[in-house]
């Protein structure tokens, strides 16, 4: 089953990663192994940050 990471890289791009394996750092971005991948607005989620150890685990809430 697919799962969701927020991750930013260290030029401070925000990233929403889909698949069935958690991102790592390497280096000075994150590489992944994932069905999709989304470039988010930087403005979003700021708590999220590069010196982050891990990246952010998300889910996806649908309301009615």
């Amino acid at each position: 089953m697919a799962e969701m990471w927020l991750a930013r890289d260290k030029d401070n791009d925000l990233y929403l990663f889909i698949g069935t394996e958690k991102p790592k750092k390497e280096g000075e971005q994150w590489f992944w192994v994932c069905s999709e991948i989304v470039k988010m607005d930087n403005n979003l989620f700021p708590e999220v940050q590069w010196n982050d150890e891990e990246p952010t685990k998300v889910k996806l809430t649908i309301e009615k």
